[in-house]
């Protein structure tokens, strides 16, 4: 039996660390997809009803954030029962909660001087939010980021008449292609 050299030991670790760099990015890949598939049908909904019935916006949202709260704390219980308890429901719903509060202390004090720019201000902090987190997780997720964050502002500029149909398609469309192709790693 011929004995190996470090340089082939060496080689051989770097290959296995990057193995498991792969294997770990495609599982927070695919953790990630049904958040995306979820918040993208959310989407979907509440900007193309927002534009059908612009006097019930709030509503609609509400209606629209609270089923998926729900159901976004449904798909971390099934995923990781045993790490999903009361504490993690409630940690996320506060998180949830301070990001709205978020929203709403900034609506308050910029006071957005069309719907057009309320519906446009959401859409662009989520892109900035994944370019970020996709710094640290992977690049499908910047790329996602850039993407939503892309057309949200191309409809803006370009398809004002239409932006909240846009937004919803465009944006909606966006997060559950990104779930989609984050299922496929």
């Amino acid at each position: 039996m011929e004995a190996i050299s470090p340089q082939q030991a060496a080689d051989a670790l770097k290959e296995a660390v990057a193995a498991e760099k792969r294997s770990a990015q495609a599982y927070r890949y695919q953790r990630a997809a049904p958040y995306l598939i979820l918040w993208g049908v959310i989407w979907v909904a509440g900007y193309g009803a927002t534009d059908l019935f612009p006097r019930l916006a709030g509503w609609i949202w509400c209606s629209l954030v609270l089923v998926a709260l729900a159901a976004t704390m449904a798909i971390g219980r099934r995923a990781s029962p045993d790490r999903l308890g009361p504490q993690s429901n409630w940690r996320y719903s506060l998180c949830f909660a301070a990001i709205w509060a978020f929203f709403a202390s900034t609506y308050a004090i910029m006071a957005p001087v069309s719907p057009m720019q309320q519906g446009a201000f959401p859409p662009l902090v989520v892109a900035f939010a994944y370019t970020l987190l996709g710094l640290w997780t992977g690049p499908r997720l910047v790329i996602a980021g850039l993407t939503v964050g892309a057309l949200t502002l191309g409809g803006f500029f370009y398809l004002p008449q239409h932006f909240l149909l846009w937004e919803g398609f465009v944006g909606g469309g966006a997060l559950i292609l990104a779930g989609m192709w984050f299922r496929r790693i």
